[in-house]
């Protein structure tokens, strides 16, 4: 297999965000950090990836300043990771993701009649639909402002995994 060439020192802004956010690992676990899932276990059952792929990502994701460790427990020591304020910055490119998929990625019927993912606007009670903008209030949707619902189908799939 070839190897990837090194994007890091680019002056392209497209080529410098892929080569962090050009790994599947990597968006796995912002996804399940921006569910507010910070440990460990729970991250690696939740996406399905080996610990030492998910605890090689947390590196990447510390040594990049998206993520901060902090300590929950000292004997055994046990971490949590946090999203910094350039971690949260990338809410909206998950989030442009998601509505793509959910416009693009199943096919008629896959996710049960609806999306995978129904978000609902935390301050007005919206249903945002794929928008970046809630329809019912006119605010711009970023980090934190949403409450996600599962559908059944991701529902079924999140417990399959959890086992």
């Amino acid at each position: 297999m070839p190897k990837r060439a090194d994007l890091s020192a680019t002056f392209c802004p497209v080529g410098r965000s892929a080569e962090l956010l050009g790994d599947r690992a990597v968006l796995l676990i912002l996804r399940d950090l921006f569910f507010g899932n910070r440990r460990f276990e729970v991250i690696a059952a939740n996406t399905g990836l080996g610990p030492q792929l998910v605890s090689a990502r947390l590196k990447l994701l510390e040594s990049e300043g998206v993520v901060e460790r902090r300590a929950y427990q000292e004997r055994p020591v046990r971490h949590e990771y946090w999203l910094t304020a350039k971690g949260k910055d990338l809410f909206d490119v998950l989030y442009a993701m998601r509505g793509w998929a959910e416009r693009w990625a199943y096919r008629d019927g896959e996710t049960g009649g609806g999306p995978a993912m129904r978000y609902i606007h935390r301050a007005c009670g919206t249903d945002v639909g794929t928008a970046m903008v809630c329809p019912g209030c006119g605010e711009l949707l970023g980090y934190g402002d949403l409450k996600g619902e599962p559908s059944a189908a991701l529902r079924a799939e999140q417990a399959r995994r959890a086992g």
